[in-house]
């Protein structure tokens, strides 16, 4: 028995890991007793078990501060040896055509919003595995796993056109303008960017107070971003 854990699990590899929101309970042989002394027994261990999972959970550190989210313009430039290759891979084991053409796509995109390209990777990879065709049980649609409410109204203000959810590059280039402006509501702070983008901005508190779901969601973005950085994603 442990604490519930809606996601999945962080990726052994990552470079930069943190203590799981998770806690296991070891299990020992006891000897038979009766029915109500057992009863409470577990009762009590059980409470023990939660609260001692629940501290563990609420010591969830925010995310270092190494990852830079924003790129000024002409950055790229200056620090091109340091940015994703989207070259197209010919080897029988690298990555596929589509991958390739996706991890491009995101590229673009990040560029063309002034974000960091392995962020936006990141992001979308936690969010839909890059799968364009991906759709959530909450109606969210494609690559980025954006609404078509959120879309309908953020495609004219923020990209000044309506957009096509089921187009990989429509719904790319929706969910990093996305992220770019709640990177400048919020001043830069990607926790709270990270934060609106999963679950809308009446979520976004400080860190001591954010939710559990939340944070564990802006650590697997961070984790996901820092391993496309390191050269360990999937493309």
């Amino acid at each position: 028995m442990g604490c519930a854990w809606d996601g999945p699990a962080p990726d052994p590899r990552a470079a930069e890991s943190f203590a799981g929101p998770w806690c296991g309970t070891r299990y020992h042989r006891v000897r038979r007793v009766s029915g109500p002394l057992l009863l409470s027994a577990c009762a009590i261990a059980t409470s023990i078990t939660l609260l001692a999972c629940g501290s563990q959970a609420s010591a969830l550190p925010r995310p270092p501060a190494g990852l830079q989210a924003v790129v000024e313009p002409g950055a790229q430039s200056t620090a091109v040896a340091d940015w994703p290759a989207t070259g197209p891979s010919l080897g029988s084991g690298g990555p596929s055509l589509d991958m390739m053409v996706t991890k491009s796509m995101l590229y673009a995109a990040a560029v063309r919003h002034g974000l960091n390209p392995y962020l936006v990777m990141g992001l979308a990879w936690h969010e839909s595995g890059w799968n364009p065709n991906a759709v959530s049980s909450a109606g969210a649609i494609g690559i980025m796993q954006v609404m078509p409410a959120t879309a309908s109204v953020d495609g004219p203000e923020l990209l000044h056109r309506t957009v096509n959810l089921y187009d990989p590059a429509d719904n790319i280039d929706m969910g990093a303008a996305i992220l770019r402006n709640n990177l400048d509501h919020w001043n830069g702070d990607l926790a709270k960017a990270l934060t609106a983008y999963y679950a809308g901005g009446r979520a976004v508190t400080d860190w001591a107070d954010l939710r559990e779901d939340c944070r564990r969601y802006v650590w697997a973005v961070y984790d996901d971003a820092v391993m496309f950085r390191d050269g360990r994603g999937p493309a």
